[in-house]
């Protein structure tokens, strides 16, 4: 048995339970459903798209689902939980602290699938844009697109609130704008095996934000001086870069060399405007969290929470609340 025939199969273990529950419990229900609204995905020509299309939407709901009992779960244990913590934690943060316990879904759920979809990869090297996609493909992002349908409520719900966690009004306009974005185009990327190739490799990046929510835990719980925030850092940083960066030369490749004849006016357009703007980002935000790193380890303080007290609040942008930063400097020349 190949190196990758044995991470499969390991992964199987935690995939596959999940799977069958999915899947026996929704996707059928769903099915009858959309061959109602739709009634030619019953065709024999068009079963393929109706397991994707079910498939996808039982993922989406279970998403959903699970999201709303981790909330719920949250503020009935953590008070308990945390008990020692929990004076320390502010109003406002611990309504934020409930909603950020589901960042934990998508960064240990969308991987299980994401990661099978990579390494069996059909595609060849990317170039293809036009190629359908694998059920694991479809099952990541439905679980994907489920958290960002139930984060996007959680913003707009708690505007306030929310505009703490990822560090003022710009990152948060940002963000509704990113999972409206994927709300709007993911589906049809999956479901129509367009550029498949890059979203599988975006859907494994969420593997990274369970270390950035458990940073906001930490601090949160006055914990920045212990030891498992520092391993938890030094832990997330070649994570990052392994997962979202050192990717980046093989989509690169499949960008410039990519069949963009396969693809109608308005998908070449989508494609060529969205598909460069995260690896962009991750170059960026790993310059910063190497800096920051290096930082922390001669002063043996958090670079960022050296600079305000409301700073770093942000368990879902990668490097903080640099927006909080610049206000309280200008806040400080007033005084």
């Amino acid at each position: 048995m190949s190196a990758k025939e044995m991470l499969l199969s390991k992964i199987d273990l935690v995939k596959l339970p999940v799977q069958t529950f999915v899947e026996a419990k929704f996707r059928e229900k769903i099915a009858k459903v959309l061959t109602t609204v739709v009634p030619m995905l019953s065709w024999r020509n068009y079963r393929a798209s109706l397991e994707s299309t079910s498939t996808f939407f039982a993922y989406v709901f279970f998403a959903i689902c699970f999201c709303l009992c981790m909330t719920i779960l949250s503020v009935l244990l953590s008070p308990k939980i945390f008990k020692k913590y929990w004076p320390n934690v502010s109003k406002l943060d611990r309504r934020i602290w409930h909603t950020n316990m589901d960042t934990y879904f998508p960064a240990l759920f969308v991987p299980l699938f994401a990661l099978p979809a990579i390494l069996t990869y059909d595609g060849g090297d990317g170039t293809k844009f036009v190629h359908r996609a694998s059920l694991d493909t479809v099952r990541a992002c439905g679980l994907s697109l489920g958290y960002m349908v139930w984060d996007l409520a959680v913003l707009l719900e708690d505007p306030k609130g929310q505009q703490s966690a990822y560090g003022g009004k710009k990152a948060y306009y940002l963000f509704i704008l990113h999972h409206a974005f994927s709300i709007c185009i993911w589906p049809y990327a999956v479901l129509a095996g367009r550029c498949v190739y890059f979203v599988n490799f975006f859907l494994v990046s969420e593997l990274t934000n369970s270390n950035m929510a458990t940073r906001w835990f930490l601090l949160k719980c006055k914990l920045e001086s212990s030891t498992f925030y520092v391993l938890n850092g030094l832990a997330w940083i070649p994570l990052f870069l392994v997962v979202r960066v050192l990717v980046i030369p093989s989509m690169l490749q499949a960008f410039i060399f990519g069949s963009w004849n396969a693809l109608s006016l308005g998908e070449k357009i989508v494609a060529f405007t969205t598909l460069p703007i995260p690896s962009m980002l991750n170059v960026y935000w790993a310059r910063m969290i190497v800096m920051n790193a290096v930082k922390y380890l001669v002063t043996g303080k958090d670079p960022e929470d050296s600079k305000s007290s409301t700073v770093n609040d942000d368990a879902k942008a990668p490097m903080g609340n640099t927006t909080t930063t610049t206000t309280t400097k200008k806040k400080k020349k007033k005084n």
